[in-house]
């Protein structure tokens, strides 16, 4: 694979062309090739616009040279660059809304679970929809807070720790201590826990600080749960579909599935979106769309990430439709 330019929409490019047939001919090139995966030649074009095959190499020519299409054999048609294929997407932004059926089918799934269950679910709705590979990803917020916190028993050698925090998700964590502490000394810890007025980034460190004033047997298990508590906010990161993504014909290329692979599971850049808009970010190899999903005072973020030959129209209006379905969902589960 060459060239491995990423673009971000919005932003502006230089779109001007040489006038509004080249931007039609861009926007037929675009069209053709996400559907058939071949490069367009100019003669199916001619035939659409019902002008000569050489009046559209001409405008070939002129695309190519701005950088929105490339030939990539000498005896074959057009195919868009990633800035091609970005100017022919910025025209569906913002995309049409998700239709009533669509839209009827994401909240009936979505209100059927909750909490870990329903982000999952998210993500597997979007890839249901858009035949697409779907990150949902929910970076770890420290400034969190918790509304609960209840210690219990697990095993013999360890205490099972669950927080709820505010923007309605729920954390379970172990915690290893052998010997476990009785049933008082674990309710002592507990209500340390709950009194505790602090973001959760800060809990392990006030826990310690607690801990200076208490029996043995107390700072000790407090020292294990200030041990245990980063497991309660990691970044979290729910995928789906990658199936869809392996089915494209640009899978036959092993440079694709490599790319595509790394992308889905480490999505990198996937978190950077404007408030309130989508993103686009493309080379010539991928597209990901991303849009935000509130989560109480979180923000996650909805990828799908599918091949430079994305159906944009389609995947940006799922990507909105789905997003914002999530956030209302799980709005009315926290009221």
């Amino acid at each position: 694979m060459s060239r491995q330019r990423t673009i971000s929409v919005p932003t502006m490019v230089d779109c001007r062309m040489s006038g509004e047939r080249s931007y039609q001919i861009l926007n037929l090139v675009a069209e053709a090739y996400i559907s058939s995966a071949r490069p367009i030649p100019s003669s199916e074009i001619a035939n659409h616009l019902q002008v000569s095959s050489a009046t559209v190499r001409n405008e070939f020519i002129v695309l190519e040279e701005k950088g929105f299409l490339y030939q990539p054999h000498t005896s074959s048609g057009r195919v868009p660059t990633a800035k091609g294929f970005q100017t022919y997407a910025r025209h569906f932004i913002p995309p049409r809304r998700l239709p009533y059926r669509d839209r009827q089918f994401v909240t009936r799934r979505l209100s059927s679970v909750h909490g870990e269950r329903l982000l999952g679910e998210i993500a597997t709705v979007a890839a249901d929809l858009s035949s697409y590979a779907v990150v949902l990803t929910l970076p770890a917020d420290d400034n969190l807070r918790t509304i609960e916190i209840h210690l219990s028993l697990l095993s013999s050698r360890h205490l099972l720790a669950v927080i709820v925090l505010e923007n309605g998700l729920v954390r379970q964590i172990s915690v290893d201590l052998d010997p476990v502490p009785n049933e008082k000394i674990i309710s002592d810890a507990e209500r340390y826990l709950r009194q505790l007025a602090v973001p959760v980034g800060f809990i392990p460190q006030a826990l310690v600080e607690i801990a200076k004033d208490t029996n043995s047997e107390l700072t000790r298990t407090l020292h294990a749960v200030a041990r245990a508590w980063p497991e309660a906010t990691p970044d979290r990161l729910y995928s789906q579909g990658l199936t869809n993504l392996l089915a494209e014909p640009e899978s036959r290329d092993p440079d694709f599935i490599r790319i595509a692979v790394e992308k889905f599971e480490t999505p990198h850049g996937s978190n950077r979106t404007d408030e309130g808009q989508l993103t686009l970010q493309l080379d010539d190899t991928l597209a990901a769309i991303s849009a935000q999903i509130h989560i109480g005072s979180s923000r996650g973020i909805l990828t799908l990430l599918g091949p430079a030959r994305m159906r944009y129209p389609e995947a940006l209006m799922i990507a909105l439709g789905v997003s914002q379905a999530a956030t209302d969902n799980l709005s009315v589960g926290q009221n």
